[in-house]
């Protein structure tokens, strides 16, 4: 056993044993090493990465506890997309937590936890296969413009095309890492061939899904539009506003990305930054859909109502019906009209439909 102290600056170090005595005979190496710094033994460019999830898992946990009470409190006006909002943010909950520990531990005793580190990374990509089926079914209009949505098969397929390849490709990437070593040049070459198969895979799904959310988007904006429902029209703007700055960071990230690989721009401990980001960027939509569907007590009956215009001066409050434009209700108009009651016709009454006897919104 040996030890070697380095007093010298902080940054890269590589180990290098070479037998220089070319005609001498063939030696063969074995044994365990270990790098420790002054912070533990953690790789460098990972403390910051560490000090991250530990902050993450505190935004999570305190977003989880705002949703979930909120939802305990509006029980009974709960709706099926809110169920599948504080899902994800659990399963975001989760993933930080496990892979704080998991840093933690390995900075503690130099070892991995092999079923932290590997739990962490499923629950990962099941967040995100959900969170990608989240859009979409919000997107659609799910407990907006319609409490039920058809096509339920349709987005649990992709939702588990996606998280079997992405998994795929982050257990494939692990093991190329973790064994890049003890594998020869050809599975190595081999391995690598297949990441980039299922990274252009992953790529495709995301593709699609972000066609298939704007397409939904728009469409139900179009419908909210043509029905002058303005204030469900509104939170769509809103959500498509979240989108597009997204979308806006992530493409301005990725070139920042791809600039810092050729011409590098961070230190070595801040290499953690780049991987961070896109955790913050996902954050910022979720805590967006969380904010525009959070639980209220008339959440159950949103998708039922109906805006009417109001024909009153601006100042005055809008009117709201629960049924409008329905075949049951022209055939109850007409019912209505053919037969009045004691000579009064119900339509004629100047009371009208008043905001208070209405559903609010």
């Amino acid at each position: 056993d040996g030890r070697m102290d380095f007093a010298t600056e902080e940054g890269r170090y590589v180990m290098i044993i070479s037998n220089c005595n070319d005609f001498g005979r063939d030696l063969q190496v074995t044994g365990s090493y270990e790098f420790v710094s002054k912070h533990g033994y953690l790789p460098g460019e990972l403390f910051g990465e560490m000090y991250f999830f530990a902050a993450i898992t505190v935004v999570y946990f305190a977003l989880f506890l705002w949703y979930g009470l909120s939802m305990q409190c509006y029980s009974e006006s709960r709706i099926e997309v809110q169920k599948w909002i504080i899902l994800s943010i659990g399963l975001g909950l989760l993933e930080t937590f496990f892979k704080t520990g998991d840093y933690f531990v390995w900075n503690e005793d130099g070892t991995r936890v092999w079923y932290a580190m590997y739990v962490g990374v499923l629950l990962g990509v099941i967040k995100r296969g959900i969170s990608r089926t989240l859009i979409i079914m919000v997107a659609l209009g799910w407990g907006v413009v319609r409490d039920t949505l058809t096509n339920m098969k349709k987005i649990y397929v992709f939702g588990v095309l996606y998280v079997g390849t992405a998994c795929a490709e982050e257990i494939m990437t692990i093991i190329a890492v973790d064994d890049m070593n003890v594998i020869s040049d050809k599975e190595e070459t081999e391995l690598i061939d297949v990441i980039t198969v299922l990274t252009f895979a992953v790529a495709i799904i995301d593709v699609a899904y972000l066609f298939w959310a704007l397409d939904a988007l728009n469409s139900s904006m179009q419908y909210l539009e043509n029905m002058n429902q303005n204030t469900k029209l509104q939170q769509y703007l809103r959500l498509r506003c979240f989108l597009l700055l997204s979308m806006l960071f992530a493409v301005v990230w990725a070139i920042f990305g791809i600039v810092n690989m050729d011409i590098p721009m961070l230190e070595d401990k801040q290499e953690w930054a780049v991987a961070a980001a896109w955790e913050i960027n996902y954050l910022f939509i979720l805590i967006g859909v969380a904010w525009l569907w959070r639980p209220t007590k008339n959440a159950k009956e949103y998708a039922f109502v109906m805006e009417l215009p109001s024909m009153a001066t601006d100042g005055q409050e809008m009117t709201f019906d629960t049924n409008v434009d329905t075949i049951d209700d022209d055939d109850d108009l007409n019912d209505v009209s053919d037969h009045p009651s004691n000579g009064h016709n119900p339509l004629e009454d100047d009371e009208g439909f008043a905001i208070d006897k209405a559903v609010e919104a």
